[in-house]
């Protein structure tokens, strides 16, 4: 059985060669072989001399370097998956570190299992730049920081569970023949908060009666810097998210929600019913529940930027007054 790992990355060199290390030292099974293949993303930093001078360390994996020159993160994986010949396929973050014993356990759960799933997902764990966490940091977790630990039990993915994380989830190959390739235009370019490549690839892995379970064994240390832990980005990602829910309805499928100025009736209701809670929250409420009331009011802002005010006339002044009241993002 062969996995190949395609990494996509961009200006992380330093972070990359964490990557990059713990692949390199994680216990090969028998019978099991690896290719790491990094798709440099029209990086400025040392990333392509970060991957040559670690090749030295992979004795038992094989290491390659690639450069795509088309910005984002959709591209980046979509020309590691067409050179992949491996019957596995796993896209790994930049600013991640696998387990060691995470290549054993993907072994092992396709070896017993083949027949049964399509894909795996498991544990993404954080790795904190600074000491001090946040106790506000609950509404954080899912989205902003990607802390995805689901417990120690198995589960199956459905439409009523978490979706599949891009952070380091497993397919067969042959997945990616029938359901296509990841939407490109619509993830992360550069350093932008715009990412729905994800979940698009998920709602496809579903429609077509694919089957993946959690698989708490796997697990993966998730780097996660000081700027990331505060409001401001938290903000910032929200609406974020709700400007991919946008390019999601124009890139992949339209719904058949009922609309007002092109965005659906239920996210007007969902921010008004979250801007009534806020205003409770104030007062009887903590700053974890302040900041979960935010997430919907944001993700319909967003939604609503990017269908009328984008490229308008106002939009210019609106990135201005942007400009001055938040912190710009980081990535």
């Amino acid at each position: 059985m062969k996995l190949d790992i395609i990494i996509p990355t961009y200006n992380r060199a330093e972070l990359l060669k964490r990557t990059l290390l713990s692949l390199a030292n994680a216990k090969l099974p028998s019978d099991f072989s690896v290719k790491v293949t990094v798709v440099d993303n029209n990086s400025t930093d040392g990333t392509r001399a970060t991957v040559e001078e670690l090749k030295s360390k992979f004795k038992e994996v094989e290491l390659e370097y690639v450069f795509e020159a088309k910005q984002g993160r959709s591209f980046a994986l979509n020309t590691g998956i067409a050179r992949a010949r491996g019957e596995l396929l796993s896209g790994v973050d930049d600013d991640v570190a696998v387990a060691e014993n995470w290549y054993v356990e993907i072994e092992k759960v396709f070896r017993e299992r083949w027949s049964e799933i399509d894909f795996v997902g498991g544990k993404m764990l954080p790795e904190w730049e600074r000491e001090e966490i946040p106790d506000w940091v609950e509404p954080l977790k899912e989205g902003v920081l990607s802390w995805r630990d689901y417990g120690d039990e198995e589960w199956v993915f459905t439409s009523e569970t978490p979706i599949l994380t891009g952070g380091h989830s497993i397919f067969k190959r042959e997945v990616f023949l029938e359901v296509g390739m990841f939407t490109e235009g619509v993830g992360a370019a550069g350093k932008n908060l715009i990412s729905c490549e994800d979940d698009i690839m998920y709602d496809k892995l579903l429609r077509a009666g694919k089957r993946g379970i959690y698989c708490p064994q796997l697990v993966i240390y998730h780097f996660m810097p000081a700027y990331r832990l505060s409001k401001s980005y938290y903000r910032q990602w929200c609406f974020g998210a709700g400007m991919s829910k946008y390019l999601m309805s124009v890139y992949y499928r339209q719904t058949d929600d009922a609309k007002l100025l092109g965005v659906p009736r239920w996210m007007y209701r969902s921010a008004l019913t979250n801007t009534l809670k806020r205003f409770r929250a104030k007062f009887t409420g903590t700053e974890a529940e302040l900041l979960a009331c935010e997430n919907p009011i944001l993700v319909f802002a967003g939604f609503f930027y990017a269908k009328n005010l984008k490229d308008s006339l106002l939009d210019k002044p609106l990135q201005a007054i942007a400009r001055r009241t938040v912190k710009p993002a980081q990535r």
